[in-house]
């Protein structure tokens, strides 16, 4: 008799993504510190790799484990890497996961809290919640799934540049999980803090989750991430509420930054455009879209597969898009090898804002320029 072929629960396997993010977070935090031991090298690409950014990937890989060994996993770190420096770290705080599950069964199975209570969920600042399972469990046939059909795209630490020169707010942990190559569940994790937003109960790690299987993006252990409401204006009048573009601080010259002028005298955005490290970063920038952050647009190689796989889960899940520069959905099916998107990336909270950037990109000559 054949065995049958193992399965997954993806609501597990998201809870294992949040809650090794705290995990993450202490030993890139303990190995930024004056005290640690970054280890800078520079890899075959021309990027910057420290023991921070193997150690996290080593402690994410071992915590999705524990709830499947047979789905594919894509770190950006390699194997060998990650074996080299194996040590005996904590890789998964089975508090902190206790309380995602019961926070993932509050967000699903209850009527969604409202402000005030929001400050008593499970993995809020407080370390208090209503009563709930001790180990809830999702059953439902729509989370359990042939694991054959699941890959997890992680970047353990994003801004890695940033991470050397002791510049720690853009730094950002990235994990995704992508069933039959659609993102559908993302994390973004902020190990130092993100101002304005609490850390997990415990920690100083604040969190981002969500995506179509989360039917929304949620603060961990705080609010729902509101939709964004975009107010372009094509006859050209410049205001202050136009959606603001972000593109790298470092890489904005050349197309990226007369295209996004163009934009601006299109009214699509303000012709302005806001210089953001790290592709972490940005994505966060659109997800809570505070100063009007509508739009990431770098349509040239420079990201990866793990740069923007987190990201387009949890802008599928408020109304928003990502594709390359041709409007083509990003294919995760690809091989670690084959990990950059040579066609680059158009991100954003808006599907029509995304959709008239990518008509307006292939008019004139701006597909040929660097």
């Amino acid at each position: 008799m054949a065995e049958e072929a193992p399965t997954v629960n993806l609501l597990d396997l998201s809870a294992a993504a949040v809650a090794c993010t705290v995990s993450a977070s202490r030993t890139i935090m303990k190995i930024g510190n004056p005290d640690g031991e970054k280890n800078v090298r520079t890899k075959t690409d021309g990027s910057f790799v420290t023991d921070a950014d193997v150690a996290a990937q080593f402690i994410i890989v071992k915590a999705l484990r524990t709830i499947s060994q047979a789905v594919h996993i894509i770190g950006e770190e390699s194997q060998e890497e990650m074996e080299q420096l194996k040590k005996d770290y904590d890789f998964l705080d089975n508090d902190i996961l206790k309380r995602t599950r019961q926070e993932f069964y509050l967000r699903r199975d209850s009527e969604t809290p409202t402000e005030t209570e929001t400050t008593h969920l499970p993995l809020g600042i407080t370390g208090q919640s209503p009563q709930l399972p001790a180990e809830p469990t999702f059953d439902d046939d729509a989370v359990i799934v042939d694991a054959s059909r699941v890959c997890v795209v992680v970047d353990p630490l994003d801004g890695t540049k940033s991470y050397t020169q002791g510049e720690y707010d853009v730094v950002s942990i990235l994990i995704a999980i992508i069933v039959d190559n659609t993102p559908v569940f993302g994390v973004i994790g902020k190990p130092f803090g993100y101002t304005g937003y609490n850390p997990i109960y415990g920690t100083k790690c604040v969190t981002f989750y969500g995506g179509p299987l989360m039917d929304g993006v949620y603060v961990a252990g705080g609010k729902q991430v509101e939709e964004a409401v975009v107010n372009s204006n094509e006859e050209g009048l410049i205001t202050e509420d136009l959606p603001r573009a972000v593109i790298s601080s470092s890489r904005s010259k050349g197309v990226v930054q007369d295209f996004c002028v163009h934009m601006g005298e299109k009214g699509l955005v303000y012709p302005e455009p806001l210089l953001i490290s790290g592709a972490g970063e940005k994505s966060l920038r659109l997800v809570l879209h505070q100063k009007n952050e509508a739009i990431w647009f770098f349509p040239k190689p420079g990201t990866a597969i793990w740069d923007v796989a987190a990201p387009d889960a949890l802008l599928r899940a408020l109304g928003g898009k990502l594709t390359d520069k041709y409007g083509k959905e990003m294919d995760y099916s690809r091989h670690r090898d084959d990990f950059e998107n040579v066609d680059g990336v158009v991100a954003c909270v808006d599907e029509k804002l995304h959709d008239r950037c990518i008509e307006l990109f292939q008019v004139g000559d701006w597909l040929e320029r660097r």
